[in-house]
């Protein structure tokens, strides 16, 4: 079932209905998945890569939800600040200082002129990168911070290395911040959260009884997009970057690796996308969602539009030397080589993105979760605002976070709602078998 919104809906297990305030009841029997969304307090919000498709998608979002919030991009260059204006006018709205994110000094010096109460670090591709000069100064000065990377070791690095400083300074931070990474974490762990009843009658994390509850077995995550999503040379980049990693996944408890863009499965996104061959990546949510929500057999899989991009992806992986693949300098080359011609495809193929989140329950129940956006950069801007939306209501506590974490969203229905903004479709803890393109049903039974 499908409705065409404004602002995202609330959404039932069986409907859709408008945003509205949901009464309150205890999370094994309601199937209500949102809370109306709620302003910030006047803050000072800092967008660093700010000019680039991600960041500029991210502050629009946060100019058109939140317009009592201060904002300044930060980038390179001024010329990028007025590209930025260009494609998209709301922006003028934003002041712009320059940056060096290489240098922990030079983002202390801006966050301290700037007085902000959030940096949001956008400047990817985060791939082969061990410079954590913007989480670094953001705990030096004390300010929230939140990131949208989509590299395993940048995050696993981020928790390992800064989770206790955080917590000491008191400064709550959000890592894969993103869509997917992020969004798709988050309908995750609520769709896990209600199964095991994690939830008291107001929604607040509770710890189960022994007893209560159904665990999860297996956690897929899929996604799609239509050619590049209309997100630059920066998903470019990322894209290759990813084809020189081998891919972790976790079976009946273990980690396995596997080759790059591999096992293939064929993934039904629902009526407007329908079936698409997706690929194993290497991508943090998997290594999250088997340490932090604890369950057994995780994998994430990606495919684009044309299929031939697919193609092309595998043969890149296996074709290109893997010291060429880690090497930054050259796939920035590479990507900006492809780039123009990428992007006309883009403008006969779209930029939709769909994620489907699966979770198989021990005992045999799914329960599922579907996200479909005609743009992929407006999607992920309000996805990143949705996590700033937490920050900036002092909804995270302290420390570095995975956005599955409960620490990360103290209210995740209230993140969906504003995550969401924009879908075209959005019903999460559904059976799978309801979020198919073509359901038959013949003599009692159901098909697909």
């Amino acid at each position: 079932m499908m409705m065409q919104h404004q602002t995202a809906p609330a959404v039932s297990a069986g409907n859709i209905h408008r945003a509205k305030p949901v009464a309150r009841a205890a999370p094994r029997r309601a199937v209500v998945v949102y809370a109306a969304t709620a302003p910030v307090p006047d803050k000072h919000v800092v967008v660093i890569g700010g000019t680039g498709r991600v960041g500029s998608s991210t502050a629009s979002a946060l100019i058109k939800e939140f317009p009592n919030l201060k904002l300044t991009l930060a980038s390179r260059s001024n010329e990028s600040f007025q590209a930025a204006v260009g494609r998209r006018p709301e922006l003028s709205k934003a002041a712009f200082q320059t940056v060096d994110i290489t240098s922990a000094e030079s983002v202390k010096a801006l966050l301290k002129n700037t007085g902000a109460d959030l940096v949001i670090h956008t400047a990817g591709p985060f791939q082969r990168s061990k410079n954590y000069a913007v989480l670094e100064a953001a705990i030096d000065t004390r300010t929230g911070y939140i990131d949208v990377c989509d590299d395993t070791p940048f995050a696993e690095g981020a928790k390992a290395s800064y989770l206790e400083r955080a917590k000491a300074a008191g400064v709550p931070a959000i890592v894969s911040g993103g869509i997917y990474p992020g969004t798709s974490n988050v309908m995750a762990a609520h769709i896990i959260s209600i199964a095991r009843q994690e939830y008291d009658a107001d929604w607040k994390y509770r710890t189960p009884a022994p007893g209560e509850g159904v665990e999860p077995k297996w956690l897929r995550y899929s996604y799609y997009t239509a050619g590049s999503g209309g997100a630059g040379p920066t998903i470019l980049e990322t894209s290759f970057l990813l084809a020189g990693e081998e891919v972790i996944v976790y079976k009946d408890g273990k980690e396995v690796i596997l080759p790059p863009i591999s096992n293939r499965r064929e993934v039904d996104f629902g009526p407007g996308i329908g079936r698409k061959g997706v690929y194993l990546y290497n991508l943090p949510e998997v290594v999250s969602g088997h340490k932090y929500m604890r369950v057994p057999d995780v994998s994430a899989r990606f495919g684009t539009d044309p299929f031939i991009w697919n193609w092309a992806m595998w043969l890149t992986a296996r074709l290109v030397p893997r010291s060429l693949l880690n090497d930054r300098g050259f796939v920035k080359r590479f990507a900006a080589l492809s780039d123009p011609f990428v992007r006309n495809v883009d403008k006969i193929v779209g930029e939709a993105v769909a994620m489907r989140v699966e979770v198989d329950m021990v005992g045999g129940k799914n329960s599922s979760g579907i996200f479909v956006h005609k743009y992929l950069s407006q999607s992920m801007g309000y996805s990143t605002a949705a996590f700033a939306q937490s920050v900036l209501q002092g909804k995270t506590k302290p420390g570095v976070w995975y956005p599955e974490e409960p620490e990360a969203l103290q209210d995740r229905r209230q993140f969906l709602q504003l995550a969401s903004t924009g879908c075209s479709r959005f019903d999460l803890n559904r059976s799978a078998w309801a979020l198919e393109s073509e359901i038959k049903q013949i003599g009692g039974l159901i098909y697909w």
